[in-house]
C-alpha cells in the first residue's frame, strides 16, 4: 500500500522496445519524491549498469524523468510544480545531469492518474506520444503532430482524446467507471526540440515551460512529441480533516504572499488570468498578449522580446512577439534579446546590461561590432566560416517580423539558425570567439545565460556547484525590497528602515541548521573582510550549502513553489522553517522536522555530486567564466543592496559593483567542499560522507572509477 502523499508507483516507458512497466515508489521514498527520486532513478537506470560514459544527452540510454511530489495534488497552496530531469543537451562543455521545473497541472494530473512520475528511455523509430488515462498507458502515432508548434500540438491531442473542438469548452465524458470535465494535461516539444536544438524547452499549456536544460531536444531525440495524461483518481492523505484545517490555516492572513501583479507577481496591477493548480497567487499575467490561450507565465515570457539599449523598444511589437518562444518551444532566458534593464553594469560594458543577456543580445552585439552580418566570414583554425545572418533582416530589428524569423530559424536550423540553434556558447565556439566569455558573452557557468548570479553571490555559487542557472529566488525574496522601498514581497520598507544587525539576526533564525551564524549574510567583497566573514569565507559556504539542500528537497522534491518558498522573514509560524514541515506532515501524517527534510535534501545532493564526478566534474573545471572576475560582472539586478559587516558593525550597502577574484573563489570552494564532506582537492564525495548518508554502494562505484574523494 502506498504511503500517504504517494500514489505508489512510477511509470517507466522504453520507447525502443515499446515496453511499459511500473516501478514501486516505496523503493525510493528515502529520497523524498520528485527530483530526489529522479536522481536515484538516474543512478539505478543509467549509472549502475556501467555500460556508457554518461556524456551524450541524445543517447537513447539517457532517461528523462517527469515527477510530482508528496504534497502535489493535495490542495496545498504553492505546491503545483513538476520536476523534469536527465542529462542536459544544453550543458556545456559536458551534458551534465540536471533538472528543470514546470508549473501548471501536469504533475497533479499525473498523480490523480495513479503515478508519482514517469521515466522515459530509449528512442522510437517514428514520432509518438505517450497517452496516459489512469492506469491505461499507450503509445500513439504522432506523425501528424510532428512539425506543429506547441499550442497546436496540445489542441490536436485534446481533440483526439476528448472529441472536442479544442476550443476550451468542456463537456462531461466517461473514462472507465468515472466521468470528468477535465481535459488532458500535456507536456510537449515544438519544432526546436524536433530539430535537436540544445536550447529547446518543454511546454505545458499556453506558457508553462521547463525551459533550462534543453529537454525539448531530449524529447526530439527520442522521437517523443508529447505526454498526455488524464486522471480521475486520487491518493491517500493521512488525515483529510487535518489537511483541510492546515490549508485554511496557511491560506489565511499572512499565508498568502504576493498576488495578481506585474513581472513575476510584482510591479503594479496587471490582468492575472490563472494560477498553477491549487495556488492563490495568480502570476500568469500575459492574458492580453494577443493569443487565444491565457495560461502563460509572467516572468521572462513577458519580456523575452524586449530589446536592449541603445535600440528603442516598441512595446506593441514586443508584446506581440512574446508568445513565439512558447509556440516554437524555446528557452526564454537563453534566447532573449535582453529582458528588463536596471542600469549601467560597469566600465567594461559601456552598454547597459539587461537582466538576462541571452543569445538575442549577444548576436546583436556581434552585428553592431561588424563581426556577423550579410556576406560576413570569420576564420577559424585557418578555415573561412560564413557568418552571414540571412534570413535575418537587421533593419527590422525590434519588430515582430524579426522576432518571428529569429525564433523560426533557430527551431528549423534554417540558414544562420543552424549556427545559433545550440545556444550562445556553442555558437561562439563555432566561430572562434569562445574568449567572449571574458566579456560580452555573459554565461557565468556551464553555458547558461547570466540571470541574477551577482551580486547576491550565493546564486552564482549555486550555478557553479550545480549544473545550470539555479534560478532559485530564496534570498531574492528577502533582499529584493531592501533597495526598492517595499511592496514587492511585503515588508520591504520595514526591512529597509530597520536596524541592519537586527535584520540579519532575525533572518538567521530561519536558516536551520546554521541558525547561529549571522555572518552567512555578510556581503563584504572588496577587502580582507571578504575572506573573514564575507563572500569568500566559510560562513558563505554555509549559506550555499543551506540553499542547495533546501532547494533539492523542499522545492524540487516536495515541489513547493520557488516564488513563495522559502519565506525566512516576517511570516511567523507560516514561514520557514515552520511552515514547510507543518504542511508536509498534514499530508503524510509524519512528524518530520525541518532539519530532517534538509538531510534528505543533502542526501540527494550528494548522490547528484557522485553523478557529476563520474561525468568529469572536478575542482579544476568548477570555475566561472572570465567576465565574472571583471568590473561589470554584477550586471543588472534587483538585489544590489545587501547586508555588509565591516568587522565591527552591520550596514545596508549597495554592492552592485561586485566582481570576483579567482583566489577568493578558490578559497570559498575549499571551505564549501570541507563543509559538504567532499575531498578539498578534487570536490569528490568521500567514503565517510557517503556511508554516513547510507550510500555505501555509491562509494563503491566511485572508487571503482577512481572518483572517490580521499578520506
Amino acid at each position: 500500500m502506498a504511503s500517504p502523499g504517494f500514489a505508489g508507483k512510477i511509470l517507466k516507458v522504453d520507447l525502443t522496445n515499446k515496453r511499459i512497466e511500473s516501478i514501486e515508489t516505496a523503493k525510493y521514498e528515502e529520497f523524498g519524491g520528485g527530483y530526489g527520486t529522479a536522481i536515484a532513478l538516474f543512478w539505478d537506470i543509467c549509472v549502475k549498469p556501467g555500460d556508457w560514459d554518461l556524456q551524450d544527452a541524445y543517447d537513447p540510454r539517457n532517461i528523462i524523468s517527469i515527477m510530482n511530489g508528496q504534497v502535489s495534488g493535495s490542495g496545498i497552496p504553492y505546491a503545483g510544480r513538476t520536476s523534469v530531469s536527465g542529462l542536459s543537451p544544453q550543458g556545456w562543455p559536458v551534458n551534465w545531469f540536471t533538472r528543470s521545473n514546470i508549473g501548471g497541472d501536469f504533475g497533479t494530473m499525473l498523480k490523480y492518474a495513479g503515478w508519482d512520475g514517469i521515466v522515459v528511455q530509449g528512442r522510437s523509430d517514428k514520432p509518438v506520444y505517450i497517452n496516459i488515462i489512469n492506469d491505461k498507458v499507450t503509445l500513439e502515432d504522432a506523425s501528424k503532430l510532428w512539425g506543429l508548434h506547441t499550442w497546436d500540438t496540445q489542441k490536436a491531442i485534446v481533440r483526439q482524446q476528448t472529441g472536442s473542438s479544442g476550443d476550451g469548452k468542456r463537456d462531461w465524458r466517461e473514462i472507465g467507471d468515472d466521468f470528468t470535465l477535465n481535459k488532458p494535461a500535456i507536456i510537449c516539444t515544438g519544432q526546436a526540440g524536433e530539430n535537436l536544438s540544445r536550447i529547446a524547452s518543454l511546454q505545458h499549456g499556453g506558457g508553462a515551460a521547463a525551459g533550462v536544460g534543453g529537454f525539448g531536444g531530449v524529447f526530439g531525440s527520442k522521437k517523443l512529441k508529447a505526454i498526455s495524461v488524464i486522471g480521475t483518481g486520487g491518493f491517500k492523505v493521512a488525515d483529510p480533516k487535518l489537511l483541510l484545517e492546515t490549508r485554511e490555516w496557511y491560506a489565511g492572513s499572512g499565508g498568502r504572499q504576493g498576488g495578481p501583479g506585474g513581472f513575476a507577481g510584482f510591479g503594479g496591477p496587471q490582468k492575472a488570468k490563472s494560477s498553477c493548480v491549487s495556488c492563490v497567487r495568480g502570476c500568469r499575467t500575459r492574458g492580453d498578449a494577443g493569443s487565444d490561450d491565457r495560461d502563460q507565465d509572467g516572468c521572462m515570457e513577458t519580456t523575452w522580446a524586449d530589446i536592449h539599449k541603445p535600440a528603442k523598444k516598441n512595446e506593441q511589437e514586443a508584446k506581440k512577439s512574446n508568445p513565439l518562444l512558447q509556440q516554437y518551444g524555446l528557452n526564454g532566458f537563453d534566447t532573449c534579446f535582453g529582458g528588463l534593464e536596471f542600469g549601467p553594469s560597469g566600465t567594461d560594458f559601456p552598454l547597459e546590461t539587461p537582466e538576462a543577456s541571452g543569445l538575442g543580445y549577444y548576436i546583436k552585439r556581434l552585428y553592431d561590432m561588424g563581426v556577423i552580418g550579410p556576406g560576413k566570414y570569420v576564420t577559424v583554425n585557418g578555415k573561412k566560416v560564413s557568418v552571414d545572418t540571412a534570413p535575418l533582416q537587421w533593419d527590422t530589428y525590434g519588430t515582430y517580423d524579426f522576432a518571428e524569423k529569429y525564433a523560426k530559424i533557430i527551431s528549423t536550423r534554417e540558414g544562420f539558425g543552424d549556427l545559433i540553434a545550440d545556444g550562445g556558447v556553442r555558437f561562439a565556439e563555432k566561430i572562434g570567439r569562445i574568449d567572449d566569455l571574458n566579456g560580452i558573452l555573459r554565461c557565468p557557468t556551464w553555458g547558461h545565460t547570466d540571470h541574477w548570479s551577482m551580486a547576491e553571490v550565493t546564486w552564482g555559487y549555486g550555478d557553479l556547484v550545480d549544473s545550470r542557472d539555479i534560478c532559485d529566488h530564496v534570498l531574492q525574496m528577502v533582499f529584493m525590497t531592501l533597495g526598492m522601498g517595499g511592496g514587492a514581497f511585503g515588508g520591504g520598507r520595514k526591512q529597509q528602515n530597520q536596524n541592519p544587525e537586527e535584520f540579519v539576526n532575525n533572518l538567521t533564525k530561519a536558516f536551520v541548521p546554521y541558525d547561529d551564524d549571522p555572518y552567512m549574510f555578510d556581503y563584504s567583497w572588496d577587502n580582507d573582510q571578504a575572506y573573514k566573514t564575507g563572500i569568500y569565507s566559510d560562513h558563505k559556504a554555509k549559506l550555499v550549502a543551506w540553499r542547495m539542500h533546501y532547494h533539492t528537497y523542499y522545492k524540487e522534491s516536495l515541489m513547493f513553489c520557488d516564488w513563495n518558498w522559502a519565506k525566512p522573514t516576517g511570516m511567523g509560524d507560516k514561514g520557514t522553517p515552520f511552515g514547510e514541515p507543518r504542511l508536509f506532515n498534514a499530508v503524510t501524517g509524519k512528524n518530520q522536522t525541518f532539519l530532517e527534510g534538509m538531510e534528505i535534501g543533502r542526501k540527494a545532493w550528494n548522490l547528484k555530486r557522485a553523478i557529476y564526478a563520474l561525468q568529469g566534474r572536478h575542482k579544476k573545471n568548477e570555475k566561472f567564466a572570465g567576465y565574472m572576475y571583471k568590473p561589470g560582472a554584477s550586471g543588472a539586478s534587483f538585489t544590489n543592496t545587501l547586508p555588509v559587516y565591516n568587522g565591527k558593525t552591520w550596514s545596508f550597502e549597495n554592492v552592485g559593483k561586485m566582481y570576483l577574484s579567482e583566489e577568493g573563489v578558490e578559497t570559498w570552494k575549499t571551505h564549501y567542499y570541507k563543509l559538504e564532506g567532499w575531498d578539498q582537492d578534487s570536490g569528490y564525495p568521500t567514503q565517510k560522507t557517503l556511508e554516513k548518508l547510507g550510500m555505501k554502494n555509491v562509494a563503491s562505484i566511485l572508487k571503482k572509477n577512481n572518483k572517490l574523494g580521499a578520506a
